[in-house]
Formats: structure tokens, sequence, C-alpha cells
């Protein structure tokens, strides 16, 4: 019986020591193994100190800062053009001609009709002549009338018919120089009318506005064009013309980032076209309206594009812009793929497994700005983030999206 006893103990010290093996064995996993686990979870990145950009993100068209359509003043049927599609023309430049048959068949009658007045003003000056010296003897025999009646040599009726002779004469030449006035009017009008229909035969011939390069032709031979004078929908343009030395990207920028764009602001250009490559540009205006499409506001942004090599790009292209809002130097960095969420804090990982607090500031939206809690040289994890790392915080407070919602085209490091 006591044999039993000891042999029950001997059970259950050895059941208590398993236990003991067990539950330290445990705690030895959770502490060691699961510790050495997660140091050897995500890939290791070192904490650098250098430069980093932010951007402001806007999509836009290339255009020229003039471009003109040109459009004739006079109507009528295109009977000759003289330009092409990316031709260089000079300022007073032929472009084309309409059909001169009308406007010379008016300017033909004002000229006859200048030419008749001219002839009936002659006449009017003969007259205010004749008419004068007709006065002049009225007056001559109203003068002897007179002096014959004072003698009695002549009867008072005739007297009264040479005083009304002489009136008649007076009345006869201010009407004749009247006459001469009113054909003088009519013949300045008629010099206008020369004038206006000699102008009107110029507009049929249609010249460049300004140096530059055509850019389309609207018209062909024989077709028929409207005014843009007389016609209520502007006229019939015949081609463009643009300076191509001088080209703008209006680009269009939404309101979470226009605040942080001003005038003299570096861009970047990118268009499909040359995809390997940027052009540069400064910010020349900012427009104070924004316009709404879509319940989206945006505030449009002109570029004046200062590259080099402008010349190879072409109106009308679309253009991705990242304009430059600041400048980082110095300042240590982490990849942003490396920094996690937690509500407002933001940590990182440590090869060691610890998750350690940090405050953040601008980002290119690859990498980010430490401001607190990491210095140059630490190591870091790039692990899969508990929340979406796009959104990061600047001076530790108020989040801050990456600018233009993504990383720029490039990496955003200039």
């Amino acid at each position: 019986m006591k044999s039993k006893k000891k042999l029950w103990l001997r059970l259950l010290v050895l059941v208590v020591v398993l236990g003991g093996l067990g539950v330290g064995g445990y705690f030895l996993w959770t502490k060691v193994i699961k510790k050495t686990s997660a140091q050897a979870t995500g890939q290791p990145v070192t904490v650098s100190r250098g430069d980093l950009v932010e951007m402001a993100s806007a999509s836009g068209t290339i255009q020229p800062h003039v471009q003109v359509d040109v459009k004739s003043r006079a109507g009528g049927q295109v009977v000759e053009i003289l330009t092409e599609e990316g031709r260089t023309v000079e300022a007073g430049e032929l472009l084309a001609k309409i059909d001169p048959a009308d406007a010379q068949r008016d300017l033909d009658v004002a000229r006859i009709q200048l030419r008749k007045l001219q002839a009936d003003l002659e006449a009017a000056y003969a007259g205010v002549s004749a008419a004068d010296l007709d006065l002049k003897q009225a007056q001559a025999n109203q003068a002897v009338s007179n002096r014959g009646l004072g003698l009695g040599l002549v009867s008072a009726e005739a007297d009264r018919n040479t005083n009304f002779t002489a009136a008649v004469g007076a009345t006869t030449l201010r009407q004749k120089r009247a006459q001469v006035a009113s054909l003088m009017t009519q013949l300045e009008s008629a010099k206008l009318n020369v004038a206006d229909a000699e102008r009107q035969l110029t507009y049929t011939s249609i010249f460049a506005p300004m140096s530059g390069t055509v850019l389309a032709v609207q018209t062909v031979v024989g077709s028929m064009v409207s005014s843009a004078l007389t016609n209520v929908s502007g006229g019939t343009t015949l081609m463009t013309v643009a300076d191509l030395s001088d080209l703008r990207v209006i680009g269009q920028i939404d309101q979470a980032q226009i605040s942080r764009v001003s005038v003299g602001f570096e861009v970047f250009i990118r268009v499909d076209a040359y995809p390997e490559r940027s052009f540069e540009g400064k910010v020349a205006r900012v427009s104070p309206l924004g316009k709404t499409v879509s319940n989206v506001v945006t505030f449009d942004v002109e570029i004046v594009i200062t590259d080099k090599d402008a010349a190879l790009l072409r109106s009308g292209m679309s253009a991705d812009v990242q304009i430059v809002t600041a400048r980082h130097t110095g300042v240590v960095l982490v990849p942003l793929l490396a920094i996690q969420s937690r509500g407002p804090a933001r940590l990182v990982t440590l090869p060691s497994g610890e998750q350690r607090r940090i405050k953040t500031g601008a980002t290119d939206g690859t990498q980010i700005v430490v401001l607190e809690g990491l210095e140059e040289g630490d190591t870091v994890l790039i692990v899969a983030p508990t929340a979406s790392p796009a959104r990061t915080t600047q001076g530790g407070g108020m989040p801050m999206g990456v600018p233009g919602g993504g990383a720029p085209r490039g990496g955003g490091r200039l």
C-alpha cells in the first residue's frame, strides 16, 4: 500500500515537471522564437539624409500664347490660297484671295458718281459766276434808274422794275452759291464712298495678321465664305495662325493644391510624345476664379514653357505638369512604404520588432520627411501597413495627401 502511494506521488511530480517545462517552452517561444521570426519579417532599409521636393500635379493642354483665327472682312468665293499647314508666314504676307468682281464693280460705280459730282460742281461754279455778273448788271441799272428818277427822266414804275431785277439777281446769286455748297458736301461723301469701295476691294486679299506658323487651313478654293463684319455668327474661319515661339500650358489644378501654387514656381512638363524626358517651365498666371465641373472645383494655371527644346512640342498636345511647391534640403528621409498608421499616430517597425512612433513632415509620394523619432543611419522595416500610408502627416498634425493623388511621374525626386 505504501509503495503504491510513492508511485502516485512520483507520477504527480512528473506531471508537474512536464507541465512546467511546457509553460516555460511556450513563453520561450513567444519571447525568443517569435521575436526572431519578427526580426526576419520585412525588408530592412536604412534611414538616410537627403533632399525632398514637394510637387502639385496638374494636367492641361499646350497652347500658343498668341493664336489667331484668320477671317475675311469680305464675303464671297475663295479663288486662291497661297499657303499651307505648317508653313511659317510673316506679318502682312498674302495668304488667300476672295473673288474681287463685286468689290471692283462697287468701286467703279463709286468713282463714276464722284466724277459726275465733280462735273456738277464745275457747272455750279459757272452758274455762280453768271449770277454774279447778272447781279452786277442789275445793280448798275438800278443806280442809273435811281438817278433818272431824281432828275425826272425815269418813271417810278421803271425804277421799281430795276430795283426788283437787282433784288432777284442777289437772290439768284445766293441760290447758286448754296448749290455749290451742297455739291461740295456731296462730293466729299462721294470721295468717302470711293475710299470705302477701295478698302472693300483690299478686303478680298487676306493677309497674315502676325508672324507665325499656319496651324490649319479650313477652306479650299471655290468655297464660299461669309464676312466677319456682317455675319451674325462671326464669319468663316479661313485658317489659324499661331506664334509657336511662345508656348504655354493651360492646366487645371484642384482646389486642395491651389493654395501651394504661386507665380514664378518651377514646373516640369511631360507629354506622351517624349516619355523619356521632361520639359522645363514656370508658372505665369494662377486664375483667381475656380471652375466647377461635375462638382469638382479646379483653377486654371498658365505655365510658360522655358525649355531650350520647346520647339519639339506641338500645339494641342496633352501635358502632365508637376509644379515644385517646396524643396527640403538635408532632411531625414524614409520610404513612404515603411510608415504605418494607427489612428493619428505614425509608426515604423525596427528590426528588433519594436514599433516606434515618429513625427512626419512633407512627402513626395515616394519618401517622407521624419521630423522626430529617427536619426540618419537607423534601420527600419518595410512591412505590410496596418493602414493606408498614402495619408501622412505634416509636422505630426493635419493629414497631408500625396500631391496629385499619387506618386509623381519620374518618382518625384529631382
